[in-house]
């Protein structure tokens, strides 16, 4: 050996003098045995002193050796990658800057009135994580005795607008977002992108390696995996094609399996890329040419935070805003009513309320929350939290509390409202079928600050949310209500 060789040359002589036959450790003991030294002569005490300390002497030099060869290997072989498999793609793309996907969008559940097919629609994504912009396109039908509607549409939101354009009636319209509603608008974008993806994410342990296959001229791994919603029992089969040298994606297929027993093809990524470059103009509000503008920039409010979905009954209002899942079950809610021919102002409705306390007792009134479409027993019952004050609407944040066991995400489509009216003697015919999204989960102190108190800010006229409202008083009230249901 000389002087002139590398550590590298030097480690790769010693692996190769090692060789595989034995167990490392052995090897490198035997090459360590076998190695000159001088004679000692058992003539004296010390011998089985120094026998021993050499053993312990060799045994280090075994690990130092074991561990330079280990580096050696990563020293000398750059082709060696680490092994990608099906559940590492959510945290690979979560770890992103940029998510770009395209595909087609295909409607195997219906046909046209003449039988034949529904063509498919293209679909796109842009998703902008690092600075929450998001673009992305989709459709819907409309269908009629005689006639299927494809309405085409497209979102895209540059952080300060967003604009909804109709590609089916060549329209647009304008609205100006907060920081707030930019993040949730990403939030959404990325809930919606794995859903079609995956399903439910949490099932990707179930997906098995089921071949391989070259596109362009990489290799993929395919794994397949069938999902079955524990609500609607519908099954839906996923088929992706993963590089497990890169972790780059080549393809995803969503298959639904329909009344007739057949597979029809749902979605199919062709294109799912991170850290693209952006092409110029991809996260541009502007109008394309033609289209007819419902509103303009400088015209357009701020868009004010809703789920959309209010319910009205003559001059009765039942307007549920936002809702969020905590780590321990509970719900809160954040909800608006009110009665436009009642002549008590609403905020005498909002006196000496208290924390954990009696809901206001407003004209439609969301006392609890049942799981839709879980098949146990369980009640979520409100207690008011706090309260916060928008133009001219009180909104009511609630917090409803299981008297039981909560069942998992996948389990249910979300709470159904339970309601009552305080009308005093009129009691209106009306029926409310309404149900609230899971919403978020909320699992930690930084999740409750930002996207809880965040809406509870964003429906205030002073953009604060309510003074000593905490992640950790909240969860406490929770558990002190739970305790007294089963007292």
């Amino acid at each position: 050996m000389t002087a002139e060789e590398t550590i590298e040359k030097r480690l790769e002589k010693l692996g190769r003098a090692i060789g595989s036959g034995k167990s490392l450790v052995e090897n490198v003991m035997a090459g360590i045995d076998a190695a000159p030294g001088r004679v000692v002569k058992p003539d004296n005490k010390l011998l089985i002193r120094r026998f021993i300390m050499n053993r312990f002497a060799k045994l280090a030099a075994a690990v130092a050796i074991i561990i330079a060869l280990a580096l050696s290997i990563i020293i000398l072989d750059k082709s060696v990658t680490p092994a990608y498999g099906i559940t590492d793609i959510p945290g690979l793309l979560m770890k992103a800057k940029i998510i770009h996907t395209q595909g087609w969008m295909y409607f195997p559940r219906h046909k046209m009135p003449d039988g034949q097919e529904i063509p498919p629609v293209e679909m796109e994504q842009w998703i902008d994580l690092e600075n929450a912009r998001v673009r992305f396109t989709g459709a819907g039908l409309s269908i009629g005795p005689n006639e299927v509607r494809i309405n085409v549409g497209e979102t895209v939101s540059d952080g300060e607008y967003k604009m909804c354009l109709s590609h089916t009636d060549k329209d647009a319209v304008f609205f100006k977002i907060s920081n707030y509603q930019r993040m949730l608008e990403k939030h959404h974008s990325l809930n919606q992108m794995f859903g079609q993806m995956f399903g439910d994410i949490d099932k990707l342990n179930n997906f098995v390696k089921t071949g391989q296959e070259e596109i362009d001229g990489v290799e993929y791994d395919i794994w397949e995996g069938e999902v079955v919603h524990p609500v609607t029992e519908q099954t839906d089969r996923y088929k992706y094609w993963l590089s497990p040298h890169t972790g780059e994606s080549g393809r995803v297929q969503a298959w639904a399996k329909l009344d007739n027993g057949q597979w029809g093809l749902d979605y199919e990524y062709y294109i799912i890329d991170r850290d693209v470059e952006v092409p110029e103009g991809i996260f541009t509000t502007e109008s394309p040419e033609g289209y007819a503008l419902k509103n303009t920039k400088e015209t357009v409010t701020f868009l004010e935070l809703d789920d959309g979905s209010s319910i009205h009954c003559g001059s009765l209002t039942l307007d549920p805003r936002i809702s969020f899942t905590l780590s321990d079950g509970s719900v809160v809610l954040g909800w608006h009513s009110m009665d436009r021919e009642s002549a008590t102002p609403q905020e005498e409705l909002f006196e000496g309320l208290e924390f954990g306390g009696a809901l206001p007792k407003l004209p439609v009134e969301i006392y609890g929350l049942k799981p839709s479409g879980w098949t146990g027993d369980i009640t979520y019952i409100g207690h008011h939290l706090a309260y916060t004050h928008k133009g001219s609407k009180f909104i009511e944040w609630s917090i409803y509390i299981q008297d039981g066991p909560a069942p998992a995400r996948s389990e249910m489509l979300g709470y159904d409202v339970l309601y009552r009216f305080n009308l005093g003697e009129h009691k209106p015919k009306w029926r409310i079928g309404y149900t609230v999204d899971y919403g978020i989960l909320i699992e930690t102190p930084e999740n409750f600050d930002w996207w809880v108190l965040g809406a509870m800010a964003e429906l205030s006229d002073d953009g604060e949310a309510p003074q000593d409202i905490t992640y950790e008083s909240v969860l406490e009230l929770a558990e002190q209500i739970r305790q007294s249901l089963v007292e």
